[in-house]
């Protein structure tokens, strides 16, 4: 299988105990419904938007970890890039119009991309880690590609998570470990306790005026929670399996689009 390494582990038909793929993509599913629904209706900074956007702090960490995942399982890697292609070219304009409301006509904008585009860069850095040669031809598209997921959900931190997870595909104690340092470094969660130290060390006064906002990626953790439960297994596509959230992304995004122009918010 394509980037496959020695000892890594790999899928198998036995029942095992513990969260399958199928199961994971529910709880990502849901926790990216709550993020979603705090985004378009609930009042950010409020305690109910942190803790809402909390929980929606575990669907990205989620689906990067099972695209890397999927990197290994899928039979086919040209195939799995093109239905990412796929539904995040049919995912545009739903969260366009999700993110913008009735004020979609006047705020377009073509650079407000979504996850499934982040998740398919992510999938094509795998790609090139695994199969270009030379290093510096390798390096340079990896950084292109990085740079290249600015705009979309979750931008540059997916891509990198992604490549994360499928560096240590098949040890999930060093992927944790990354993975926490990705989150501290990179998300600014090191900040939140850094920042207000900082501020009463040379300022006097404790500045916590950050964590009325960024308390939520407190929230990032909660993955590795679900992620160590994972038995290396699909599921057993009861439920649309590899299509699950590939329908449910762009089709939610229109519902609560279409009820933020009803209720013009």
């Amino acid at each position: 299988m394509p980037g496959t390494t020695p000892g890594a582990r790999m899928p198998t038909t036995e029942s095992r105990p513990g969260l399958d793929g199928e199961a994971l993509k529910l709880i990502a599913i849901f926790a990216m419904t709550v993020d979603h629904i705090a985004y378009a209706f609930v009042d950010n900074g409020t305690l109910l938007a942190i803790f809402m956007h909390a929980i929606g702090r575990i669907t990205g960490p989620v689906m990067f970890y099972l695209a890397a995942e999927g990197y290994h399982h899928t039979r086919s890697v040209p195939r799995y890039i093109l239905r990412l292609a796929v539904f995040a070219l049919i995912s545009f304009l739903p969260f366009q119009l999700f993110v913008y409301g009735r004020e979609l006509p006047v705020r377009f904008n073509f650079l407000r991309l979504n996850v499934l585009y982040t998740i398919l860069l992510g999938v094509l850095a795998v790609w090139v880690r695994h199969e270009v040669r030379p290093m510096p031809l390798k390096l340079l598209l990896l950084g292109g590609l990085i740079l290249l997921a600015a705009p979309g959900d979750w931008g540059t931190s997916g891509v990198l998570m992604i490549l994360t997870f499928e560096f240590y595909y098949g040890a999930f104690p060093q992927q944790a470990f990354a993975y926490i340092l990705l989150v501290l470094l990179d998300m600014n969660v090191l900040h939140l306790f850094t920042g207000p130290t900082f501020s009463l060390l040379y300022e006097g006064t404790l500045d916590l005026t950050m964590w009325t906002y960024e308390a939520e990626n407190l929230g990032l953790f909660l993955p590795l929670l679900l992620l160590r439960q994972y038995n290396g297994q699909r599921g057993r596509h009861s439920l649309g399996g590899k299509w699950l959230f590939y329908v449910y992304y762009p089709a939610h995004l229109i519902v609560l689009g279409l009820i933020r122009v009803a209720v013009g918010v």
